[in-house]
């Protein structure tokens, strides 16, 4: 039988990136005021994690996908003026371990936001398995492949220089119906203008009627417009398969973290 260890990138887009692996911020933001901040790493397992750490810059395409930045290209980064350490890391079972980060702006430096990625990529041959499955060969018995799956991420880490919050709106709400056992959702299109990214929490809240309170029906956290994004498209699942006709419904964009406090953007409308 072989045995082949899979590692697998992701983007980081939530606290949790795995039920094994705990990181804590998804997203660092560093200013000419907060020159430091650090990165929590929580192994919930019962194996260790190894991680090697290095910066790539990569930037987000018209489809919202990443994709590497060519080398020579020209690309605001980050990675020259951001320390990292350690270098590598191990996270035993049941522990956390902090990776530090240092803003070292050179003295002639422009106002801009400058990103690249901290990728922490798994060493395989010191860390456990996150978890494993086998195939048989279904016309050979006797032969199988068992795949030992390794995780890898990668977060973004923002160096942000005199620069004022962007503009940010809610271009579009459309409704999308329930399907496939699923709820409601809504597909909401986000719009900035500037040269800072946005960054906070999309809200969908309810109100049947003036007397009722007001529910949350639906949110997407963590949502970010960075400067090479105009446009954003998201779909916000909704609790409720139907909502009754006449209410209320707010969708809000509020900011979080360093933009903690600001009302981006709001769309209020009143269902069919």
């Amino acid at each position: 039988m072989k045995r082949i260890f899979l590692s697998l990138l992701l983007v980081l887009t939530s606290f949790s990136v795995s039920s094994e692996m705990l990181i804590s911020p998804t997203r660092a933001i560093l200013t000419m005021d907060q020159r430091s901040t650090s990165i929590t790493l929580r192994n919930t397992s019962d194996g260790a994690r190894t991680y090697r750490l290095s910066w790539e810059d990569k930037r987000v395409n018209s489809d919202g996908r990443y994709e590497a930045v060519e080398e020579g290209e020209s690309w605001p980064s980050a990675a020259s003026m951001i320390r990292f350490s350690p270098r590598q890391i191990t996270v035993g079972p049941q522990e956390n371990q902090t990776v530090r980060l240092n803003f070292r702006p050179p003295g002639d430096i422009e106002p801009g936001e400058y990103r690249s990625h901290l990728r922490l990529q798994v060493v395989a041959e010191s860390s456990e398995p996150t978890s494993s499955f086998k195939m048989d060969h279904p016309e050979n018995e006797g032969i199988s492949m068992q795949l030992f799956m390794q995780m890898s991420f990668s977060l973004p880490v923002i160096a942000r220089v005199g620069l004022e919050p962007p503009a940010v709106s809610i271009s579009s709400v459309e409704v999308l119906p329930a399907e496939n056992n699923e709820g409601m959702r809504l597909e909401v299109t986000v719009n900035r203008k500037g040269e800072a990214s946005s960054f906070g929490d999309l809200t969908v809240e309810m109100q049947r009627n003036a007397n009722s309170k007001v529910e949350l029906i639906g949110r997407y956290k963590d949502l970010y417009l960075f400067p090479e994004t105009s446009e954003k498209k998201v779909r916000v699942r909704l609790r409720d398969q139907r909502i009754q006709p006449g209410s209320w419904i707010r969708v809000a964009y509020e900011g979080e973290a360093e933009y903690s406090g600001i009302l981006w953007d709001e769309r209020i409308f009143q269902s069919k």
